[in-house]
């Protein structure tokens, strides 16, 4: 039994290196491990140079060590990189549950803080996947990396740039500033490492550089947000593509930084399969909120969610079926990781529109239902015949629908038990402003009796401005639910049909070398599979105009509208698997 098998290792260094060792580096350090309580060395039975993983390998020599380093590589991602994830989606989670996208300016807002969290992620990632060590020192700047993360948690519910209060975005500004202050010391640790090495000195004191410019801007751009109107907020978003652009563009032409041989590939799917995991986390907690109600499951409703949870499978089978195993070309494979960016932006957005309308699809069946009860044959005799009677006709149905979905809104009932007693008084069939005027209060105690029916079910519409929540009808309501749900309509196709072009893109990158020549693009096969993406994806983009039509409306309220985008993702899962003819693999 080995001292390894004997006493748990519990120290570690307090710097580590991220270099590769020589052979007798190794064998110093193996002989090192395996030295007893008492400072004895165990003999092995094989000697320890030939497990040697750079067995074969010559130690670099003087002129070697002056010209390029060897780095060492993971084929696997570090558990310290999962935890750091972790953090990742529980911010973007804690986010989409607080920040309801219900208007242009919302929408803007969550893109923007998707921006910030997502390349805050990518910077400390293309670090990890180079650069990673175990010590003390690289142990304290992930704790610290961490503590960015729950910053950016703090000040993202009232993350608005349009209307931001002045210490949120001075806040936001100076965790991203500490952010590029630490991967600038971290970058600089690895250059004194590296400071023999002539051919390293050069990208890693760019890199760093750039990082402390970075952070050095963010600290000028804190102050630049005032009591008035700034668009400093602005280099929240353009700063960042910057800074990966020239990490990008300094590993391109400085092989050393070469992200060859990394698990970046693994980092960006793993961040993709989160994503997929936070969109079922979505879709579950609206269904959560159908099943708390009466009469939560028919039909459709069932069709809806199997439809939802579809999509997601779908697309997972997109990605990761045809993720590569193999190097695909150190410049295609940093377009591939920057394609990600609008890719899981997309996909955010795909997702989050999924399960809006998996709870809307339940909430306009019920008030279909109240519809078909209040414009039945009964209710238009007495409203005809003897309008004072309307309100004792009402009521029962109100208060039943009311009890099974409760308003969320107190003055919900304050509102229909005033229009009921509007109505009680009737009105004057020979005058036409009477009749208009009982005509307008009825339609407004219905739509307010539907609107509670969709707050009940947690669906939110923007904040009224101070002063003008009690100005609100119920058709006023009503006609911001439908704005709503319009707006979730085209972002949710857009970003949909988005999402599977980006699919496309990304399956195009990874193809192999011999089939990414000009010879082998011209393949019928690559050229039908690649099409299939694009074309069906414009289709589904192009989709979202419809809402400006009335076939738009009707297709956002039916029960066919997942099962239709599912419908679409799965002709594209088929084009890919399926067997192309013979006649057409001929050159």
């Amino acid at each position: 039994m080995t001292s390894h098998e004997l006493f748990r290792p519990t120290r570690i260094p307090l710097m580590g290196t991220p270099l590769k060792q020589s052979s007798s580096e190794t064998k110093s350090v193996l002989e090192l491990s395996s030295r007893g309580a008492f400072g004895h060395i165990h003999q092995n039975s094989k000697d320890t140079s030939t497990n040697n993983d750079d067995e074969g390998t010559p130690d670099l020599s003087f002129d070697d060590r002056t010209s390029r380093p060897r780095f060492e590589r993971h084929e696997e991602t570090t558990n310290i990189e999962l935890f750091y994830d972790l953090f990742f989606v529980a911010n973007l989670t804690t986010f989409s549950s607080v920040h309801e996208i219900n208007d242009r300016k919302t929408l803007s807002s969550y893109i923007g803080f998707f921006c910030v969290l997502w390349f805050t992620w990518c910077q400390v990632t293309l670090f990890d996947v180079r650069f990673v060590a175990e010590s003390i020192v690289d142990r304290a700047a992930k704790a610290a990396h961490l503590g960015v993360m729950v910053g950016l948690a703090v000040v993202g519910p009232n993350f608005n740039p349009t209307d931001y209060e002045q210490d949120v975005m001075r806040t936001m500004s100076l965790i991203l500033m500490v952010s590029r202050f630490i991967l600038a010391i971290q970058y600089l640790l690895v250059l004194i490492q590296v400071w023999k090495y002539k051919q390293t000195k050069t990208p890693l004191a760019l890199v760093a550089g750039s990082n402390f410019a970075a952070a050095c801007i963010y600290l000028g751009i804190t102050f630049s947000f005032h009591d008035d109107r700034s668009y400093g907020y602005r280099a929240f978003y353009a700063i960042p593509i910057v800074e990966i652009a020239f990490n990008i563009a300094i590993s391109s032409n400085w092989k050393v930084l070469s992200f060859k041989g990394t698990h970046l590939v693994q980092r960006m799917s793993l961040l993709t399969l989160i994503i997929l995991g936070e969109g079922v986390i979505v879709v579950c907690k609206n269904i959560s909120k159908i099943v708390k109600n009466k009469n939560a499951w028919d039909g459709p409703t069932i069709g809806t969610i199997v439809a939802a949870i579809a999509i997601v499978y779908f697309l997972y089978m997109l990605y990761f079926d045809t993720l590569p195993s193999h190097h695909f070309g150190s410049i295609r494979q940093q377009i591939w990781a920057f394609l990600h960016f609008p890719f899981h932006l997309t996909l955010v957005l795909t997702m989050e529109g999924m399960a809006q309308f998996v709870l809307w699809h339940k909430m306009v069946a019920v008030s279909r239902s109240f519809n078909r009860t209040v414009q039945g044959a009964q209710i238009r005799d007495i409203y005809n015949n003897n309008p004072t009677a309307i309100p004792a006709a009402l009521k029962p149905m109100i208060e039943e629908l009311f009890q099974s979905y409760p308003p969320a809104n107190p003055k919900t009932f304050t509102e229909v038990e005033s229009g009921l007693g509007i109505l009680g008084m009737g009105y004057d069939l020979n005058n036409a402003t009477s009749v208009n005027v009982y005509q307008t209060i009825f339609g407004d105690v219905v739509s307010a009796v539907v609107h509670s029916v969709f707050t009940s079910y947690g669906f939110e519409t923007p904040e009224a401005k101070p002063g003008q929540e009690a100005s609100r009808t119920g058709t006023e309501e009503l006609n911001r639910d439908d704005e709503v749900i319009g707006l979730v309509f085209v972002y949710f196709f857009v970003a949909a049909g988005i999402t599977l072009m980006l699919m496309g893109c990304l399956n195009f990158l990874t193809l192999p070398r011999e089939q990414f020549s000009r010879s082998g693009l011209k393949h019928p096969a690559i050229l039908g599979r690649f099409g299939t993406y694009i074309y069906i994806g414009l289709g589904l983009a192009l989709l979202s105009i419809a809402i400006s039509y009335d076939a738009g409306s009707t297709l956002a309220s039916s029960a066919w509208l997942l099962p239709l985008v599912c419908f679409c993702i799965l002709v594209v899962q088929g084009v890919q698997y399926v067997r192309w003819p013979s006649w057409l693999k001929r050159r």
